[in-house]
């Protein structure tokens, strides 16, 4: 029985079920829902129809519950916005925007960012740098451009930022996960051990019993790697946004010392953002 597995994300284009069964039956193991994007009526819909498949089938398919945790998201835009190089644009916490202002999510305060602070958006697809601020506004240059869309997610990596320690909605998805018997739950930007074990709490207290995987995604996640895999069931590496906040040449070499730390203590190891990314325009990957 092969070890390695395959874990895919269910979305507006997986909702049909010919589409979703044709996916199983060509070897998926695993199906994510991305609790970043879509309602909860939304990815109810999609539990109750891999459940049905799995009784219908004689399957095994499980679910993974992708939390959002402390990402900064692009507040909702009327439209694609395009960014050009050399542009100035205004991020702003007010959700009452002017012209040439877009709303962030971001909570805490602007203090900890500075003055030539790099702003990664969509895993560093789009480029900025910081060029000025005021007390919710950054004034910012875009050194990289390409099309803004709503929701995007945002990385500061140099940037000292507040976060609460659980966010509300984080609370309310696990309860979700608890009323739906799902089988994993991936905790995005895990920075310490106690992000884990408070998901474990929740989950002690409600009597249920699922793996929490810990999404290693940022700077003090390496720093605290060896504690986080100890108290976690399992270990995703998202190196899209890995890559974000260290040299990409060392990707591979990170990548390779945790599923190797993770061996010894008998987690698995999900390698998770732009695997094949080529696939998505091409039938075959690039060598």
């Amino acid at each position: 029985m092969p070890k390695t597995k395959i874990i895919a994300t269910l979305g507006p284009s997986t909702d049909n079920k010919t589409i979703l069964k044709k996916m199983i039956f060509s070897g998926l193991d695993v199906v994510r829902l991305n609790f970043s994007h879509g309602t909860i009526e939304e990815h109810k819909k999609r539990v109750e129809l891999i459940k049905e498949i799995n009784k219908k089938y004689r399957r095994s398919i499980k679910i993974m519950q992708d939390l959002e945790g402390y990402r900064i998201r692009i507040g909702i835009l009327k439209k694609e916005i395009e960014l050009k190089k050399n542009q100035i644009i205004y991020l702003t916490q007010n959700q009452n925007t002017n012209i040439n202002e877009i709303y962030f999510d971001y909570k805490g305060s602007l203090d900890g960012i500075k003055k030539g602070n790099l702003l990664f958006i969509d895993d560093g697809k789009i480029v900025l740098e910081v060029k000025n601020k005021e007390k919710k506004k950054l004034k910012l240059k875009v050194l990289i451009g390409g099309i803004l869309k709503s929701r995007k997610g945002i990385n500061i990596p140099d940037a000292e930022l507040e976060f609460e320690n659980f966010t509300k909605k984080d609370r309310e998805d696990i309860q979700f996960a608890i009323e739906e018997h799902l089988d994993y739950i991936a905790q995005s930007f895990v920075n310490e051990a106690k992000d884990i074990t408070m998901i474990k709490e929740i989950l002690k207290k409600e009597k249920y019993s699922c793996k929490v995987f810990a999404k290693i995604e940022s700077k003090k996640s390496l720093l605290n790697i060896d504690e986080i895999i100890k108290v976690s069931d399992g270990i995703i590496i998202a190196r899209g946004d890995l890559g974000i906040c260290v040299p990409i040449y060392k990707i591979p070499i990170i990548q390779k010392e945790i599923i190797k730390k993770a061996k010894i203590l008998n987690k698995p190891t999900v390698v998770a953002t732009q695997m094949l990314d080529s696939m998505t325009e091409n039938q075959l990957p690039t060598r």
